[in-house]
């Protein structure tokens, strides 16, 4: 599975304003400490976040400095 360095996973756009001020992710922080990360976040190649903007938080907030992706070539 590939991975990339956390803070080079980039929001943009729509989603960006979507997990501005979204801090409610502890749950999520408990369910990934406990079980570990189900699903990587999907990102473009030019490390655009497409899906995964709360795990990606989730993520960070437990100190992950690499994240495991999958990468789409092509999306719209």
């Amino acid at each position: 599975m590939a991975t990339r360095p956390i803070d080079d996973v980039v929001l943009s756009g729509k989603r960006r304003e979507r997990v501005k001020g979204r801090e409610d992710v502890a749950d999520l922080v408990e369910s990934i400490g406990r079980v570990g990360l189900l699903h990587p976040i999907v990102i473009r190649p030019d490390n655009h976040l497409i899906a995964g903007a709360r795990r990606l938080l989730a993520l960070k907030q437990l100190g992950w400095k690499h994240v495991p992706v999958t990468i789409v070539e092509k999306f719209d």
